[in-house]
């Protein structure tokens, strides 16, 4: 029989013992690697699922990876169900138990303890993989709640992109988290948990958020994204972004700070929480200001709009961004910047003055008007919202309202 390709996955399936696993796994002789999501099962989902072991219903199997360089097999998937496991065994909680009645773990009868303690859980541990095979196995092989777009960009931690959006955003006293959090919130990485912890960014909502700006500050504000797939399909999670860039790139997030700080210095909020949301949301202001910040990319764009030759146009969507563009443009910036805290300032002293009235329905009267509830982030978006701000012609542009493939998800209210 020939022998198999070096590059195969090979699997191997055993029974093993559920007390052993939360054995290995609380001795740490089971790793959790970094592109596993946290613990964020609530109690509820945790009891329903040790009450599918005690009731004796089959449960998922456990999905491991083994490795030459450690002689610890890496838990791949099933890390919700076994800390759930662990922890009641710990009595940690209590479930309604065969008899009726809510009890923990050592409260259950001696029969239950041991079907529970031998329970035979299927482990698939899976050889020949290198750290790519492993984070799209991880990626594409949930048994549980299918990954979110956020713990997936998680997942892939190590690459250019996502380990840039968390050195620049993502880590607590450390790049910009620091400044950005007294505009938006603490939206930084949990820090490794105590016992029991769930992390207050069960899905990774914020890395999801905080990865479409850097997009679109990396690539332009048309790739200021949620979308996980269109942002694999274009190449930009494993793309190089060179160092100039970076530095670029943090340019243009400063002057976004710069902005906001300057809003803050001349109308503190009256609730600070709906103004951190409303800040954080990039549908709200931050992916319109992004998009005025590409100021030559657009004089270029409508330079070329404007010209009879269809085939010298080059779309702004496609490759003429360059981040910090204003370098040389102090009093184009200057002008930028005034305009956007006039507005915003404007709009926090019509919510300070009538605390009844919702930031949206104010929004509606100028950034948003002409575009629909479901607004997705394209260029035209940006656009609109821009000429409203800035007072320039609106034209024949039509209502943005087709498609709603990236509605936005943070409250603002």
């Amino acid at each position: 029989m020939a022998a198999p390709r070096p590059n195969r996955i090979s699997k191997q399936n055993t029974n093993v013992p559920l007390s052993q696993l939360i054995q290995d796994l609380d001795e740490k002789h089971i790793i959790v690697p970094p592109h596993q999501r946290e613990f964020c099962w609530d109690l509820k989902r945790q009891q329903k699922f040790i009450q599918s072991i005690l009731k004796g219903y089959p449960i998922p199997s456990i999905l491991m990876s083994s490795r030459r360089v450690d002689p610890h097999p890496t838990l791949e998937d099933g890390r919700q169900r076994l800390t759930t496991a662990s922890r009641y065994r710990s009595g940690k909680f209590q479930v309604l138990a065969l008899d009726g009645q809510m009890r923990n773990y050592a409260e259950l009868s001696d029969i239950d303890r041991e079907r529970f303690d031998n329970e035979a859980v299927i482990v698939i541990t899976f050889s020949n993989a290198n750290d790519d095979d492993r984070i799209q196995i991880f990626d594409w092989h949930q048994n549980g709640a299918p990954l979110s777009p956020g713990e997936r960009y998680h997942a892939q931690h190590s690459s250019p992109l996502i380990s840039f959006v968390k050195e620049l955003l993502m880590t607590p006293g450390s790049g910009y988290h620091d400044r950005a959090a007294a505009i938006w919130g603490n939206r930084g990485d949990p820090v490794a948990p105590p016992e029991g912890f769930i992390s207050a960014d069960k899905r990774r909502k914020w890395l999801l958020g905080a990865t479409a700006l850097v997009l679109g500050l990396v690539y332009g504000p048309s790739n200021a994204t949620k979308k996980y797939d269109s942002t694999v399909e274009a190449g930009f999670i494993t793309a190089d972004i060179p160092a100039m860039r970076k530095l670029a790139v943090k340019k243009d997030l400063e002057r976004i700070f710069e902005i906001y700080e300057a809003v803050q210095a001349r109308c503190p909020p009256r609730k600070t929480k709906q103004w951190v949301n409303a800040n954080w949301d990039l549908g709200t202001f931050t992916g319109y200001i992004l998009y005025s910040l590409s100021y030559h990319a657009r004089e270029v764009h409508e330079e070329f709009e404007a010209d009879e030759a269809p085939e010298e146009k080059i779309p702004f969507e496609n490759g003429i961004y360059e981040p910090n563009s204003l370098r040389e443009e102090p009093e184009t910036w200057a002008r930028i910047k005034a305009c956007w805290v006039n507005y915003m300032v404007t709009v926090r002293r019509t919510i300070n003055e009538t605390p009844t009235k919702k930031i949206k329905a104010v929004l509606e009267e100028c950034i948003h008007k002409g575009q629909s509830k479901a607004r997705s982030w394209t260029n035209a978006r940006w656009d609109l919202g821009y000429r409203h701000v800035f007072g320039l012609p609106v034209g024949d542009v039509a209502s943005i309202s087709e498609g709603d493939e990236e509605s936005d998800e943070e409250e603002s209210e």
